[in-house]
């Protein structure tokens, strides 16, 4: 079974993620797995996923459910889409890449994170579904506009601009753990410099939230 016998494959959503948590480095999960504050918020998304009902219909032809829509223009086989989130390439050598497969195999959209492990293009160039990239309000807006020429040229359709972290939470864990990004895992989109700090540990701290606390501007209106 999960909990103890790896013999039997995953079957659904929670088996996949006790399979994770036994696999990862403690840290990492919490990352993975973990929100701001008392995590409150985090467990009144979870509830609120779990108040919706699927209404069923009875004496209604069935032999054929199609999923199919239309995202912005761009056909998709199922209204679900993979969110951002950032540095994959912290729970799976393949990162990015292996994401942007398991979406292409199912004409899934993707979301690509701006701190992503793989470039853009590597990205692109697995993808067989639409892909949309993530950006956070930098201040260094220069840097900000290159990654939307360099998306645009390698056939991301979209831009979904990232407004609810003027201040990034108060991640515990995060600060219990003293977790920073493992060097060897880097945002490669980026010039090193820019997130240098995320991979500076200190006792005590964020890593994560000193960089952010660098290079996100807070006067987004």
């Amino acid at each position: 079974m999960i909990h103890g016998d790896s013999s039997l494959a995953p079957v659904c959503v929670e088996e996949y993620e006790q399979l994770a948590h036994n696999k990862l480095p403690a840290e990492v999960w919490d990352f993975v797995a973990g929100g701001s504050g008392a995590e409150l918020t985090l467990a009144a998304n979870r509830q609120a996923f779990d108040r919706v009902r699927l209404r069923p219909r009875v004496l209604v032809d069935v032999s054929a459910c199609p999923t199919e829509t239309t995202l912005l223009g761009a056909p998709v086989a199922l209204p679900v889409g993979i969110a951002p989130t950032a540095y994959h390439g912290l729970v799976h050598p393949d990162g990015e890449l292996g994401t942007a497969r398991g979406a292409g195999a199912t004409n899934a959209l993707y979301v690509v994170s701006m701190f992503a492990t793989r470039t853009l293009e590597e990205i692109a160039a697995k993808a067989s579904g639409p892909l949309w990239l993530q950006l956070y309000w930098l201040r260094r807006r220069e840097v900000l506009a290159e990654l939307i020429r360099r998306a645009a040229g390698a056939g991301y359709r979209a831009i979904v601009l990232t407004v609810d972290v003027p201040r990034i939470g108060r991640r515990l864990r995060d600060l219990r753990n003293g977790f920073a990004i493992d060097p060897s895992v880097r945002a490669v989109n980026l010039e090193p410099a820019m997130t240098e700090v995320a991979h500076q540990r200190r006792a005590g701290e964020s890593a994560l939230a000193a960089h952010a606390t660098e290079a996100l501007d807070p006067s987004i209106t």
